[in-house]
């Protein structure tokens, strides 16, 4: 019995043994080098004029409002002119590096996409989408020629006509006449009532300083009156027809404007 029972003990030690075992079969793959990122995108990509019409969150991913719509024309092999829709364009070195790395005249930023019409890049800050135009905003608008005759008696402004945002693209001052300390620069109505009051916000510039802040417009025969906490602006119109909205001060500035 003793002799059946250490058998039996053997052949059970022996199976347990064997089970344990791994088999290897073939060697381990040798471990390789991280491939190093290779630069997908190229200038050559890039040349021709990009306008941004999207600015998203990096953080909620929500889209937001902005004035200052970059402007990028790739016009040669390693250089840019940037415009910010605000101030005055600017020349500079552009590059794409390893890594998708976008250098805009002084500025760094991430390529995340890139199609024949549509760039997406993150600058640290904001996502900025932008689509490949023949023009820019501006130099259509810019195309456009105003009779002196039509600011030369100002007209009944409709409210309603008036709901939305207005991008001034150009000012005119006759020689001579004083220039306002307070330069507008977008005007946005979001609500009119009775066709006569309208309330919104205003982009301005005054001592070099941009800012964005609430606004109250009283509208009359001819005339409308912007009214902010720090500032006031009494100004005739001149068109206002929904599509095009034409404003200003005697003596000081008119100002074309065209909804965003």
């Amino acid at each position: 019995m003793k002799i059946i029972f250490g058998f039996f003990l053997a052949m059970l030690t022996f199976t347990v043994a064997n089970a344990q075992k791994v088999i290897v079969k073939g060697r381990n793959p040798t471990p390789q080098k991280r491939a190093t990122a290779q630069t997908r995108y190229s200038m050559e990509q890039l040349t021709g004029k990009w306008q941004e019409v999207k600015r998203g969150s990096l953080t909620g991913g929500d889209w937001v409002d902005f004035t200052d719509s970059l402007q990028l024309n790739f016009n040669k092999r390693d250089s840019v002119i940037v415009r910010d829709g605000i101030s005055f364009s600017h020349k500079g070195h552009a590059s794409v590096d390893i890594g998708n790395k976008l250098a805009i005249a002084g500025d760094n930023y991430s390529i995340r996409s890139l199609s024949k019409n549509i760039l997406i890049v993150n600058d640290g800050e904001y996502i900025r989408e932008f689509a490949k135009r023949k023009t820019f905003h501006y130099e259509n608008m810019g195309k456009i020629i105003i009779p002196k005759d039509n600011i030369s008696e100002p007209i009944s402004a409709e409210g309603k006509k008036l709901l939305g945002k207005w991008h001034v693209y150009r000012t005119q001052a006759s020689p001579g006449e004083s220039q306002d300390s307070a330069i507008i620069k977008t005007i946005k109505f979001v609500q009119v009532a009775n066709n006569n009051s309208a309330t919104g916000e205003i982009t301005f510039t005054k001592n070099a300083v941009t800012q964005t802040i609430p606004l109250e417009a009283n509208i009359e025969k001819g005339t409308i009156r912007l009214v902010t906490n720090t500032q006031t602006w009494s100004l005739q119109t001149y068109k206002a027809d929904g599509k095009e909205f034409i404003f200003g001060n005697p003596g000081g500035l008119v100002y074309f404007s065209k909804k965003l």
